[in-house]
């Protein structure tokens, strides 16, 4: 029986951690269109931020 709960405690934790990381990365995405887009308003019209 213990063992079962820290497989499910282990397996909420690595649910939280994901879910945590997913929310990093799409902050992280909209941080990066934000700055593109500040970028590309500030500087020279022939250069593109955009290029991955």
């Amino acid at each position: 029986m213990e063992v079962e709960e820290n497989l499910n405690s282990s397996r909420d934790d690595l649910e939280q951690k994901i879910e945590q990381m997913e929310i990093k990365c799409y902050r992280a995405k909209e941080d990066k269109e934000k700055m593109i887009e500040v970028l590309n308003l500030i500087s020279d019209v022939s250069t593109d931020y955009e290029s991955d």
